[in-house]
C-alpha cells in the first residue's frame, strides 16, 4: 500500500498533497503505529508515476485542485466517480491530470487490480509561495486524520 502526495511545494495550495505526506509521516511516527505503507512525495511526477503501481494492492493519492468545493474542503473518491474536464492532450509536468493519467494506466495494464482512492482538496491559492492558504492549512489535519483512519482500517 502507498499514500502518494502530488503537487508543487513552490505554488501555495498546489503543494497540499506534499504537506499532507509530511503530516501523515509525523502522525504515524508519533503514534508509533505499524502500518505497512509507503509514503511517497511524488511532486509533479508525470509518467514516472507508473512504477508506483507495481505490486501494490492499494494507492491513496492526495492532491489539490479545482474540485468544485469551497476552499479547504476535500472529498474522498475513486476514479470512476469523476470525469476530468481538463483540456490536455499530453502528460507533461505542467499539464498533469491525475484522472486522465489513471485512465491511461488502466489502459496500459488492464490486469492491474490496484485499488485507487483519491483525496482531493479544493485549492484557494495557486501562486508563488511555500505557504498554504489559511483554508487549506486548517483543513489538512482533518484530511490526514481521515487517511490515517483508512490506513488503520485497511479499507
Amino acid at each position: 500500500m502507498a499514500v502518494i502526495g502530488l503537487g508543487n511545494w513552490l505554488l501555495a495550495d498546489e503543494g497540499a498533497g506534499l504537506h499532507a505526506i509530511e503530516l501523515l509521516r509525523t502522525r504515524i511516527t508519533r503514534e508509533n503505529v505499524e502500518i505497512a505503507v509507503d509514503l511517497v512525495d511524488a511532486g509533479t511526477p508525470g509518467m514516472n508515476l507508473l512504477h508506483q503501481f507495481d505490486e501494490r494492492d492499494k494507492i491513496i493519492f492526495i492532491d489539490a485542485g479545482n474540485c468544485g468545493l469551497e476552499p479547504g474542503q476535500y472529498r474522498r473518491f475513486v476514479p470512476d466517480d469523476v470525469v476530468s474536464i481538463k483540456k490536455s492532450d499530453n502528460f507533461s509536468l505542467h499539464e498533469f491530470d491525475l484522472i486522465k493519467f489513471l485512465e491511461f494506466a488502466r489502459q496500459l495494464n488492464p490486469e492491474n487490480k490496484t485499488d485507487i482512492v483519491i483525496y482531493g482538496i479544493q485549492a484557494a491559492e495557486i501562486r508563488m509561495s511555500e505557504e498554504l492558504s489559511n483554508p487549506v492549512c486548517a483543513a489538512l489535519p482533518r484530511l490526514v486524520e481521515d487517511v490515517f483512519i483508512e490506513l488503520q482500517q485497511g479499507r
